[in-house]
C-alpha cells in the first residue's frame, strides 16, 4: 500500500472567513476524487485501486487535506513483477500526485524550461497546440516557440485521456464562482500548484471524433416541428423514429424568408439528406442535414374513396 498527502486550497474574498458554500466545495472534491481515480486507471489499469480521503480544514482561506491511499488488487503481484521487468511498473500514490500536480522550472541559456505534471502542462500550453513534441532520453519535451516543457511520458498519456481531461476541467470549475479566485494544491517539500480564475479556459479541450460514415441519399420526410432559429434544426421523421436535421438549402430558406412557402402540420419534404456518423469517447453520434429540398408536399387533407 502507498499513500500521498496533499492540501486543496481555495483562495478569494468569498472564503477569507474559513467558510465555503457546500455547492462550491462538493463538486470540487468529487471532481478531484474522480480525477485521481481516472489518472490511476489510465496509468495502472486494474492492477491497483486508489481512494481519496478528506481530513479537517484550516482557517484563513479554505483548506481541505486529502490523502491518496492506493492498494494493490488481489492476484496482481505476478503482474507487477512482469510489469517491472518490462519497465511498466505501477505508479504509486506519490507518483500519481506528481503526474497530476508537480511543478518545476528552470531557465537555461535564455530558454525557459518548465516541467511537471498534467496541470502544469495545461497551464504551459494555454489552450495552444504544441509546435513540436520530441522524446529526449526518458523525457518528453513539449515545445511552444523558444520555450519547452519537460514531461514524464505518463503525463502525456494523461493529457491525451479524455476521461482525465474531463475531470481536470471539473476539478477547477469552482473558479467560475464569484469569490473564489485561486485553487491551490499543496504538497510537502514541493511548490504549490496554482490555478487562477483567468486560467480556467486553458482546461478546455476539443474532443477527437472519428468519422465513420458520410453519405447523401434521397429521402421523403414528414415535418413534426420546424425552427427558424440560427441552427435551422427541424424535427422530422422518415416513418421511423423522429430525428433532428439541419436545413442547409439556402434557396429553400430564402423562400421561407420571403413568405413563398407556407407549412401545415404533417407536410412532407422530398429532399437529399446527408448523414454523418462519428465515433466519440461517449459512443456513436449521428448528424443529419437536409442539403436540398426538391419538393414540398402539403399534408393530405382528404380521403381518397376511389
Amino acid at each position: 500500500m502507498s499513500e500521498a498527502n496533499l492540501t486543496l486550497i481555495f483562495d478569494g474574498f468569498g472564503v477569507e472567513n474559513g467558510e465555503i458554500d457546500v455547492q462550491d466545495l462538493a463538486p470540487a472534491l468529487l471532481s478531484m476524487g474522480e480525477l485521481i481515480q481516472a489518472a490511476n486507471h489510465e496509468i495502472n489499469g486494474n492492477k491497483a485501486q486508489i481512494a481519496v480521503k478528506v481530513r479537517a480544514t484550516a482557517e484563513g482561506s479554505f483548506e481541505v487535506d486529502l490523502t491518496l491511499i492506493q492498494s494493490l488488487v488481489e492476484n496482481t503481484k505476478a503482474l507487477i513483477s512482469f510489469a517491472e521487468e518490462h519497465k511498466e511498473g505501477i505508479a504509486a500514490a506519490n507518483e500519481l500526485a506528481d503526474l497530476l500536480f508537480k511543478v518545476t522550472g528552470v531557465v537555461i541559456g535564455g530558454i525557459t524550461t518548465v516541467g511537471g505534471g498534467l496541470f502544469a502542462l495545461i497551464k504551459f500550453l494555454k489552450g495552444r497546440k504544441p509546435d513540436k513534441i520530441e522524446k529526449v532520453g526518458t523525457e518528453i519535451h513539449v515545445h511552444i516557440g523558444d520555450n519547452y516543457f519537460v514531461a514524464n511520458p505518463r503525463t502525456i498519456k494523461l493529457a491525451e485521456s479524455i476521461p482525465v481531461r474531463e475531470q481536470a476541467k471539473k476539478a477547477i470549475s469552482t473558479l467560475s464562482r464569484n469569490g473564489i479566485d485561486v485553487i491551490k494544491v499543496r504538497r510537502s517539500a514541493a511548490d504549490d500548484l496554482e490555478v487562477s480564475k483567468g486560467e480556467v479556459g486553458y482546461f478546455d479541450f476539443e474532443e477527437v471524433e472519428e468519422e465513420l460514415v458520410d453519405e447523401t441519399r434521397p429521402m421523403t420526410l414528414q415535418i413534426i416541428s420546424l425552427s427558424f432559429k440560427e441552427d435551422n434544426k427541424w424535427r422530422v421523421t422518415d416513418g421511423g423514429d423522429p430525428f433532428s436535421a439541419t436545413i442547409e438549402d439556402v434557396v429553400f430558406l430564402n423562400k421561407i424568408a420571403n413568405d413563398e412557402v407556407a407549412f401545415s402540420k404533417g407536410d412532407y419534404l422530398v429532399c437529399d439528406v446527408r448523414e454523418r456518423q462519428f465515433n466519440t469517447s461517449k459512443g456513436l453520434k449521428k448528424e443529419r442535414s437536409i442539403i436540398k429540398v426538391k419538393t414540398h408536399k402539403p399534408a393530405a387533407q382528404q380521403l381518397r374513396l376511389l
